[in-house]
C-alpha cells in the first residue's frame, strides 16, 4: 500500500499556536483549526486546556472578551446584508451565466 507521512503531534502543533495566543494576547475568543473532525476538536480542547491551567490570568481575559463579544445571528445577519448591499453596488464586468 502507499505509505502516509505520520501526522504532525497535536500537542506539537498547539504549542505552535499558543506561542502565537500568547504574543497577541488581547485578541481573539478561542482558537481557530482547519480541520472539522477528531483530531480538530482534539487540537481545539489541546489548546483550551493548555491555557486554563498554564495561563490563567490570559484565560480570564479571553472569557471575559467572550463575555462581552457579540455572537448572535443579529449581527451576523447585518454584516451578511452588507456584504449583499456592496455587491449591488460594484456588480461583476462580466455575466458569470
Amino acid at each position: 500500500g502507499e505509505k502516509k507521512e505520520p501526522a504532525e503531534p497535536a500537542e506539537k502543533k498547539v504549542k505552535k499556536v499558543t506561542k502565537v495566543t500568547k504574543e497577541r494576547e488581547g485578541h481573539g475568543t478561542g482558537w481557530q483549526f482547519n480541520s472539522a473532525d477528531a483530531e480538530g476538536l482534539k487540537f481545539g480542547l489541546w489548546n483550551a486546556l493548555h491555557t486554563y491551567k498554564h495561563y490563567k490570568d490570559s484565560w480570564k481575559k479571553m472569557m471575559k472578551r467572550c463575555m462581552t463579544t457579540d455572537f448572535s445571528w443579529e449581527l451576523s445577519a447585518r454584516k451578511y446584508e452588507q456584504i449583499f448591499e456592496w455587491a449591488k453596488m460594484d456588480p461583476p464586468s462580466q455575466n458569470p451565466w
